[in-house]
């Protein structure tokens, strides 16, 4: 019972903070992604042993670059630019490039990571990189004169959300067929699917009711979401079962590690920000 308060109020204090610091403000959405990615990269050099303080601190500072170069860009867009003109720079692309051959590595050469150079770029292009491309999602608009953020990254939270909360509802009534028993023994096809119904319909009521303020089709966006989600959590299960770990941390109490709560966002981000570059490239 005492573990269920802790886990309740914790993850409601981690709803708010994400609902405010993806909504208020571009400055308050580049601190939410700069601290989630630097809580991420803790969390990552820990459970893959990554000791080397050289390989650290050139990893952070490279780090620090990447948000700061997406960051000063995301601002400009937002007081000097538009939305459109930011989409369509493309030197962006080469982040979901890094990212897919990082899965890639990690599902397929994991070995790479037994040594720091591959650890400190996994870190890079499979951490960090898509926090900072969170930057370039959100839509700009004028309200009473003023220039405003659209909520297009929080409603990714929200489908993220939906498709977790729903996948181990339904898994855990019905679920009796192993998803990835090799890597996650707890996941189920009943439950990836009852994930995927209701992240479906939670899109179509973002599409009906906030579908004109909104980049995208929401719809489409669920779908990357319910589809892709998993697969980032899968991600993570990977790492850990390789490096023989439980949890990537116990930073949010009742919940795990920042790198347990995000894996799903880590993932989903460069498809949808590879849908929106095909939109408004065709």
């Amino acid at each position: 019972m005492k573990n269920l308060a802790t886990r309740t109020l914790s993850g409601f204090i981690y709803a708010l903070i994400v609902f405010f610091g993806t909504t208020i403000h571009p400055k308050g959405l580049i601190v939410l992604m700069i601290i989630f990615g630097l809580f991420c990269l803790y969390e990552f050099f820990k459970l893959t042993n990554l000791q080397n303080k050289l390989y650290q601190l050139i990893t952070l500072l490279a780090s620090l670059v990447v948000f700061g170069y997406y960051g000063k860009e995301f601002l400009n867009a937002f007081e000097i630019s538009n939305h459109y003109f930011f989409y369509l720079k493309s030197s962006y692309f080469i982040i979901p490039v890094l990212f897919v051959i990082s899965i890639y590595t990690i599902f397929k050469s994991t070995n790479e990571l037994l040594n720091n150079f591959g650890k400190a770029t996994l870190g890079i292009t499979y951490i960090i990189a898509p926090f900072a491309l969170a930057l370039t999602l959100p839509s700009f608009d004028y309200n009473l004169g003023e220039k405003i953020m659209h909520f297009e990254v929080f409603f990714i939270f929200l489908l993220i959300w939906c498709s977790d909360s729903f996948a181990y509802l339904t898994g855990n009534l019905i679920g009796k067929h192993k998803f990835a028993p090799k890597i996650s023994g707890a996941k189920t096809w009943e439950g990836f699917f009852g994930g995927v119904v209701f992240t479906i319909i939670a899109g179509i009521l973002i599409q009906k009711f906030n579908g004109e303020t909104l980049h995208g089709n929401w719809i489409i966006i669920s779908i990357i979401v319910a589809l892709l989600g998993p697969i980032g959590d899968l991600t993570e299960s990977k790492l850990k079962r390789f490096f023989n770990v439980k949890d990537s941390g116990n930073l949010i109490p009742g919940h795990g590690g920042f790198l347990d709560r995000l894996d799903s966002f880590i993932f989903v981000i460069p498809f949808v920000y590879l849908y929106y570059l095909f939109i408004y490239t065709l």
